[in-house]
């Protein structure tokens, strides 16, 4: 009686590790988005000079929507890199320019608007989410160095923070795991 028994322990660890392995192998095979933000380009009339959008999904509006009316900031990070292409093996391509610029978000309950503080020290105030959100997920307007000689490429990324916590608990910004949203480095062939 006891061989019986063996067998149906032997078959169930068997579909055990066959269920395992398939569902491994269906993570890793169906598409995945691992970014869930986007930069685009915005085009602008002046060549020297570029303007990037992050696309959030609704659901990510929403949770952003609802930490600010919940009293926490939003922070929201732009960065670009100029880099000009070489031809080597070895070395790769030479960066030529970086720079990175930080909008910080928050709702005020007593006026009833959003704010939006740039990393210069500008704040803006908005009534309407629509017209804060615009202006939110909009990159300023980078200046490019001029090109030298090799073509030049930019690549650029966008992190969000939806949750900060304010002054009296800031310290767990730096400590605790928050969520954060990071783009992929995106290229784009314009030359400016």
């Amino acid at each position: 009686m006891l061989w019986p028994s063996c067998l149906n322990a032997v078959s169930k660890k068997s579909n055990l590790s066959r269920a395992l392995f398939c569902s491994i192998l269906i993570a890793f095979l169906l598409p995945v988005s691992l970014y869930s933000i986007e930069p685009a380009y915005l085009p602008v009339p002046q060549s020297n000079q570029i303007r990037f959008q992050a696309a959030l999904t609704p659901e990510e509006v929403a949770r952003l929507q609802e930490a600010l009316k919940d009293g926490y900031k939003a922070e929201i990070s732009f960065s670009l890199r100029v880099y000009e292409a070489r031809k080597t093996v070895f070395f790769g391509d030479l960066l030529l320019y970086e720079t990175q610029y930080t909008y910080t978000a928050r709702w005020d309950p007593v006026s009833r608007e959003y704010l939006l503080s740039t990393s210069t020290g500008e704040q803006s105030h908005f009534l309407y989410w629509n017209d804060f959100q615009s202006a939110y997920t909009r990159s300023p307007l980078f200046q490019v160095p001029p090109q030298k000689g090799n073509p030049v490429y930019i690549t650029c990324q966008v992190k969000l923070k939806p949750k900060l916590f304010n002054p009296p608990l800031q310290i767990l910004n730096s400590v605790g795991p928050l969520e954060t949203l990071e783009s992929r480095w995106v290229r784009m062939d314009k030359s400016p």
